[in-house]
Formats: structure tokens, C-alpha cells, sequence
């Protein structure tokens, strides 16, 4: 009796081990799968490079402004100026860039020399883009909505094929419509197209020169 009762206790203990030891095993196994939805931490500027001498250039479709350019022209910690020429009109632009979002807090048309205007007043507050870059991230910006809604989008225009880009949809309240950019990590804007029902304007990179710094 007292033999049989030692075997069932070694035959307990052995079993017990060996899930204790499969457990320990399962919780020590490397996480190799990564969720679909999620884009490894990465800061936002990776998106929209913005050092000095940065530039790009759009071709247009649907509209005559809706091709431009735009270059990086003066920096001062975390701003920089980057101006828009559409054919129509140039307009200076500041951006404020942290590793959580991008916001453009002041533009002015009509500037056609090359005046610093990075000390200038904030007279908007335009959440480009906001961490985290994941699908499903929502923000309000100066009253309509944007949505992270991809982040392995490949966009092919002029510059090339582009993949694993981010896709911001902003939705405008007033009307309904909406526009989507598309953003490749260490290029910045490759696309953006507005959409109002039929009526559509598409912005695409032709062209871009970006600083080794």
C-alpha cells in the first residue's frame, strides 16, 4: 500500500513539474507576431522630415493649385518654416514637431520673400498628425475629425512606389467630405486626395531633394 502510494505522489510531482516547466516556457517565448494594427514606436517626424533645405514637389490632378511645392526654409528648436508655392500664391507656413504630434500653428499667404516668420503668433491650431501611429488613433483638429486608418498603405505616384505608409483621413464637418494624406516614413507627403462625393482633387509627389543631415 505504502509503495503504491509513493509511486501516484512521484507520478503527482512529475506531472506537476513538467506543467510548471511547459508554463515557465510559454511565458519566457519570444513575441515574434506583432499586431496588424500597430506600427512599431515610432516618432512622428519620421513621417514628415522637416530639416532645412527639405523640399517637394506636387503634381496635380482635378485642380490647377493642386499642384505645388514646398521647402523647408528656416528652423528654431522645435519650428520650422516651410513655405507653399501652388502657381497662385506663396504662403509661409510654421510647424511645431514633437515626437507625439505635428501641428501647424501659423500661415499667411501672399509671402513672396524670404522673411523669417518663425516668431510670428500662432493663428491656427492644425493637428497634422498625432501618436500614436496605429490604426484607429482619432483627434479633432480645428473642429473636423482624423482617423488613422492604415499604416501598410502602397501608394504609387511620379516619385515611385512607396510602401508601409501611414493614411490619415480628415473628415470636414460642414460638408462631409474628406481628404486622405499618405504619409511614407523618412519621405514625408507622398499623396493626399480630396473626395466630395464624384468631385475629386489628387496631389501626388513628383519630386523631393531631402538633406542628409
Amino acid at each position: 500500500m505504502n509503495y503504491k502510494k509513493t509511486v501516484f505522489y512521484t507520478v503527482v510531482i512529475a506531472i506537476s513539474v513538467m506543467l510548471l516547466t511547459a508554463c515557465s516556457q510559454e511565458e519566457n517565448k519570444p513575441d515574434t507576431e506583432k499586431p496588424q494594427n500597430k506600427e512599431d514606436k515610432v516618432a512622428v517626424g519620421a513621417y514628415y522630415p522637416l530639416a532645412v533645405g527639405n523640399q517637394w514637389e506636387y503634381e496635380g490632378i482635378g485642380n490647377e493649385y493642386a499642384s505645388y511645392t514646398q521647402k523647408v526654409v528656416y528652423s528654431k528648436d522645435d519650428k520650422y518654416q516651410v513655405m507653399v508655392d501652388n502657381g497662385g500664391t506663396v504662403s509661409a507656413n510654421i510647424y511645431v514637431l514633437s515626437d507625439e504630434s505635428l501641428i501647424r500653428t501659423y500661415s499667411e499667404a501672399e509671402v513672396y520673400d524670404d522673411k523669417n516668420i518663425l516668431d510670428e503668433k500662432e493663428n491656427m491650431n492644425n493637428i497634422m498628425i498625432k501618436a500614436p501611429i496605429e490604426i484607429g488613433t482619432k483627434w479633432e483638429s480645428q473642429g473636423d475629425q482624423c482617423e488613422i486608418t492604415d499604416i501598410n498603405a502602397t501608394v504609387t505616384v511620379p516619385a515611385g512606389t512607396f510602401e508601409n505608409c501611414i493614411v490619415i483621413k480628415e473628415t470636414y464637418n460642414e460638408t462631409g467630405a474628406f481628404t486622405n494624406y499618405y504619409y511614407c516614413k523618412g519621405v514625408g507627403l507622398v499623396k493626399s486626395e480630396y473626395i466630395d462625393g464624384d468631385f475629386q482633387v489628387s496631389s501626388l509627389l513628383k519630386n523631393y531633394k531631402l538633406s542628409e543631415k
